[in-house]
């Protein structure tokens, strides 16, 4: 019955039994009808009128939604059907209470191919990293929360919106356990959330106060040159998970610095451990262990110890390597 819009949304199997529940009756028509082309706006509003009832009103709600998409040639700018990935990374974060009523199987279903699908489009960036270390995955770091908050202060941007992380609300990993409502982002070109009507407008010190509250949350920053500054989790974050797949561990999101714990002045709190997103650190009864095989690197440990028995020092450069890691 949807054999046309599966192919033009490009569902992947996982999804097809559902489509009802992401797409409405009325996006299923104008996808068919808009096929793979790009569209004027105006022109777009007269191919709709016979479907939709409001053409105008309907483009910028399914755009807001992520069915569409906009695309920009010679300074002008287009409306085109997008794909069953880029609505999952909307579909969840704004209609929460729709997707937790698909079968917990089905959602771990849609995860694991969303994290695959971003592993597989960064393999090729992974070769060229691999070969030459300054030459970026993703623009993608680790940052301490002090150079998170110094990279608020030097940004020449006085309006932020606060958007759901949507690792955390496709893999809903740590739904009870840790806030969902706390990405930063300042992008404000066509096919960002900013562009698209979503998040929470506010100035750069409330910026900061969220940014400082997200780490004694647990959350890691990860900071987006010239985007957005990420405040997730080790369980949901896609760029870690899809990085472990490809074997970019330290090169996606870029380390910037090494762990170094000082065991003889550790006083035994485990706050280090409460913190850790990847178990690195163990608390078990009054003996706290670290496996540096474990850590990434995001460096929250360090701010988290009461007596500085967990310092950082700069990572030295990875070396060209010469075989990308096998993974999806």
């Amino acid at each position: 019955m949807y054999e046309a819009v599966i192919d033009i949304f490009e569902i992947p199997e996982e999804a097809r039994g559902y489509i009802r529940e992401y797409l409405t009756e009325e996006e299923l028509k104008a996808i068919e009808a808009m096929g793979r082309e790009l569209h004027l706006p105006g022109k777009l509003e007269e191919l709709l009128a016979p479907i939709v009832k409001d053409p105008a009103g309907f483009i910028k709600a399914a755009y807001a939604r992520g069915t569409f998409n906009k695309a920009e040639e010679d300074g002008v700018i287009y409306f085109r059907v997008a794909n069953f990935y880029r609505r999952l990374a909307y579909f969840p974060s704004y209609e929460p209470e729709v997707y937790e009523k698909i079968p917990p199987e089905v959602r771990k279903q849609w995860d694991t191919w969303y994290v695959g699908v971003y592993a597989e489009g960064a393999k090729p960036r992974l070769e060229v990293s691999l070969q030459d270390p300054t030459q970026l995955i993703e623009n993608a770091f680790f940052y301490t929360l002090e150079e998170t908050l110094g990279f608020l202060d030097e940004l020449d941007v006085d309006e932020f919106i606060i958007v759901p992380c949507n690792c955390k609300a496709i893999a809903l990993n740590c739904k009870d356990t840790k806030p969902r409502n706390v990405c930063l982002q300042f992008h404000k070109g066509i096919n960002s959330e900013w562009d698209r009507g979503h998040g929470e407008v506010i100035n750069k010190e409330q910026a900061k106060e969220l940014v400082r509250q997200a780490n004694k949350d647990g959350l890691m920053q990860t900071t987006e040159a010239g985007e957005a500054i990420c405040n997730c989790c080790g369980c949901c974050c896609y760029p870690i998970r899809a990085s472990e797949l490809i074997g970019a561990k330290g090169l996606w999101p870029k380390k910037m610095y090494d762990i170094v714990w000082h065991e003889d002045k550790c006083i035994k709190c485990g706050k280090c451990a409460k913190a850790c997103n990847f178990g690195a650190f163990q608390k078990d009864g009054k003996t706290i262990t670290f496996d540096r095989e474990k850590c990434w690197s995001c460096t929250i440990c360090a701010n988290h110890c009461p007596v500085g028995a967990i310092t950082l020092e700069k990572a030295a450069p990875a070396a060209p390597a010469t075989a990308v890691a096998s993974g999806v």
